[in-house]
């Protein structure tokens, strides 16, 4: 598992990022995560700009995502879903794999060839 991090001018982590790359192929995010009081900065946007640029150059062509689904009434999971499409993520499929009260959403974005 890898841990990208964004350090604020003081060097304070205020964002985390955890990736793991499955296949040559492709990588899956486990996690991003911005401290609160960062919200609304980009960071979480330029943490996936840099995943995007780095899996790009060593011939990964597809990112992975899995978030709580719509079908689960959580306002917050709305505004992580809303961020994911924003960077360009397509919802491919809703699944019971965290249990029925917790709907798994797999979100997926292709990467250009490099």
């Amino acid at each position: 598992m890898e841990t990208w991090t964004v350090r604020n001018d003081a060097g304070v982590v205020v964002g985390v990022m955890l990736v793991r790359r499955q296949f040559p192929h492709a990588a899956e995010i486990h996690l991003i995560v911005v401290d609160r009081s960062s919200h609304g900065k980009g960071i979480g946007s330029e943490m996936l700009r840099a995943l995007e640029a780095d899996t790009a150059l060593h011939g990964v062509r597809l990112l992975e995502v899995k978030t709580l689904g719509p079908s689960s009434a959580d306002a917050n999971y709305a505004r992580t879903r809303h961020f994911y499409e924003k960077a360009g993520f397509l919802a491919m499929d809703e699944t019971d794999l965290w249990g029925p009260e917790n709907p798994c959403l797999i979100m997926v974005k292709p990467l250009a060839e490099h």
